[in-house]
């Protein structure tokens, strides 16, 4: 037997009363204890006064709960798997497109990269040759009046 004289029978009592103390503690978090005593009285009233109605519609709700509980689970599962499947199958397409795109962004930027460096080289070879050519130190002025376009050639030099 055990110690302090308690036995069996009162250790499984005692985790029964923690279980139903949890579950009604669970159940008092999600339904308020006055909105399941207003139901209890509703359901208490109706078996009162017209028990066919009452037992015909708590032996559908028990024999149908099974079938509507299982069929909720199935299409939640369902729905789950199918937006974790959606969720994998994207992914793996996205990887495979950017399998595609790093390559193609190399290709791109070295290309980038070659068009910018002939614009600058052809920016310094065109500054280079306007500042050592004749022309460099000349100014034009165009003129637009009444006769037409004139333009005039300035020598600063």
């Amino acid at each position: 037997m055990p110690a302090n004289g308690s036995t069996v029978r009162d250790a499984v009592n005692d985790g029964a009363a923690g279980v139903y103390s949890y579950a009604q503690r669970s159940l008092d978090r999600v339904v308020a204890p006055s909105s399941r005593r207003r139901a209890y009285h509703s359901a208490s009233a109706l078996a009162s006064s017209r028990p066919v109605l009452f037992s015909f519609a708590a032996s559908q709700l028990l024999l149908s709960f099974l079938p509507l509980l299982l069929f909720a689970v199935f299409s939640a599962s369902t729905v789950a798997f199918a937006l974790g499947a959606a969720i994998v199958f994207a992914l793996f397409w996205i990887g495979v497109a950017f399998l595609l795109l790093v390559p193609a962004l190399l290709v791109t930027s070295s290309i980038a990269v070659l068009v910018w460096g002939w614009a600058l080289g052809s920016f310094l070879v065109a500054r280079w040759l306007y500042a050592h050519s004749p022309v460099g130190g000349s100014q034009i002025n165009v003129v637009e009046d009444e006769h037409g376009v004139d333009a005039k050639v300035n020598d600063t030099n």
